[in-house]
């Protein structure tokens, strides 16, 4: 790593990462916290807003589309130079300048709805506002972690927070749904505003090493995280299938409140369960990323969970029968949860510190092009019908990742970091971690 020395506040007690990996470090258990209470509040928001616009304001599936659309485009287009923001400024000023004005947006739509002065409109605006502030922080929060361990924690460090997600898509849609029905959809609002104010306190607590030094050689310019990418056939290989997945097979997320309310019609509270069902899949599958994100076998992982996913969210489509449903959801939880971690790991591993947060911009970047594909299968719905839109943007997705095996013989290739050794060079494609 080309970072100076880490201080003793960040380093495990032994100098190694210890039997709880990650968590051996201290500075990174106070981010996981932070992070904790950040995501809980993202969770009511991901599931309050679908209630929001097809309950409260009675809009159709385009409409739900369009707000997650309008959340989307800013993302994408502000990550790659939110990626340069995190190469030159310090991570932690970032993070909470982007955090603390999270927790007034979403302060000001909770007050708007609390105040009966909702309208789509004003919703759309604030999801413009929600995601050009998630660009900001996005790059920084993963070009942080080596700052607060040791690389050889990695691993397990992008998998305890992968946990955090999944763990929060069981809790938060769950408690979102109970609080919807008894106090109202406001209120959820206002609970995620008050966890970013949190995360805030605790983020405002970290204690980092130096920013990582600059090569001689380096790309310095806005665009080096995407021609640092599209040079390395691994990476572009990588980001490809993120870019696939959330563009056309995880926008099903958010027409979730369309099969409770209209095909399953499980109201507000079955919306939670559902939610909860593919959270639970996917903390499972964390815990799974943990053996075998920095394995040997990790990218014949990737492409076959990838594979799985796809057919699995078709099977949801597909699917009258809450029982049934909440199986597909939970088996496509699990495996999205494998594909994309170990991909996340492999990328932390062997990108460069100096270009950490331009390409960490790029990956986060795919993350948001799921509301993107929500807008698209929000008008597909309006032509062929919720389930199989549906069914053939998760089809797309099985499709897209037996082409990938089939052409990307570097997936199969990848080390075992695990090894006392330097990540060599994948079919001459991709460099050693630091090149």
């Amino acid at each position: 790593m080309t970072a100076g020395p880490v201080p003793a506040a960040t380093a495990a007690p032994d100098g190694e990462p210890g039997r709880w990996g990650a968590f051996s470090y201290p500075n990174y258990r106070r981010f996981w916290f932070a992070s904790l209470v950040r995501v809980f509040g993202m969770q009511f928001h991901i599931f309050a807003a679908g209630w929001l616009v097809v309950s409260v304001l009675d809009r159709s599936p385009i409409w739900l589309g369009l707000v997650g659309f309008s959340q989307a485009v800013p993302t994408i287009v502000l990550s790659v130079p939110a990626g340069v923001l995190a190469d030159r400024m310090e991570h932690r000023r970032l993070l909470l300048a982007s955090q603390s004005l999270m927790a007034v947006n979403y302060l000001a739509l909770a007050t708007l709805i609390m105040t009966g002065l909702v309208n789509i409109w004003l919703v759309i605006g604030w999801a413009i506002i929600a995601g050009s502030l998630s660009a900001l922080g996005n790059p920084a929060q993963q070009a942080i972690l080596p700052r607060l361990i040791d690389m050889r924690a990695i691993a397990s460090a992008v998998a305890f927070n992968s946990a955090i997600w999944n763990s929060m898509r069981i809790v938060g849609p769950a408690s979102a749904g109970v609080l919807i029905a008894i106090i109202g959809v406001g209120q959820a609002f206002l609970v995620a505003a008050i966890a970013f104010a949190v995360s805030v306190v605790l983020i405002a607590r970290l204690r980092l090493s130096a920013m990582p030094a600059r090569r001689p050689d380096a790309d310095n310019s806005l665009l080096g995280g995407l021609r640092y990418i599209a040079k390395h056939r691994l990476f572009l290989t990588i980001v490809g299938l993120s870019f696939f997945s959330s563009l056309f097979g995880m926008s099903y997320q958010f027409l979730m409140p369309i099969f409770a309310d209209d095909i399953l019609e499980v109201g507000e509270v079955g919306l939670g369960v559902m939610g909860a069902a593919a959270g639970i899949g996917a903390l499972l599958g964390t815990i799974a990323v943990a053996k075998v994100g920095a394995g040997r076998y990790r990218g014949q992982v990737m492409i076959a969970s990838a594979t799985l996913f796809g057919l699995l969210v078709a099977g949801f489509a597909a699917s009258t029968w809450l029982p049934m449903s909440l199986v597909f959801l939970f088996g496509a939880g699990f495996v999205s949860s494998l594909y994309l971690n170990v991909g996340m790991t492999t990328l932390q591993i062997l990108v460069p510190d100096d270009l950490r947060g331009r390409v960490m911009g790029v990956w986060s970047m795919t993350w948001f092009l799921t509301s993107v594909g929500a807008f698209v299968v929000g008008a597909g719905a309006e032509v062929l019908g919720t389930p199989l839109t549906v069914a053939l943007g998760g089809l797309s997705v099985s499709v897209f990742a037996v082409v990938l095996y089939l052409i990307s013989p570097e997936l199969s290739r990848l080390p075992d970091t695990r090894e006392e050794r330097e990540p060599a060079a994948v079919g001459g494609e991709a460099p050693a971690r630091g090149s």
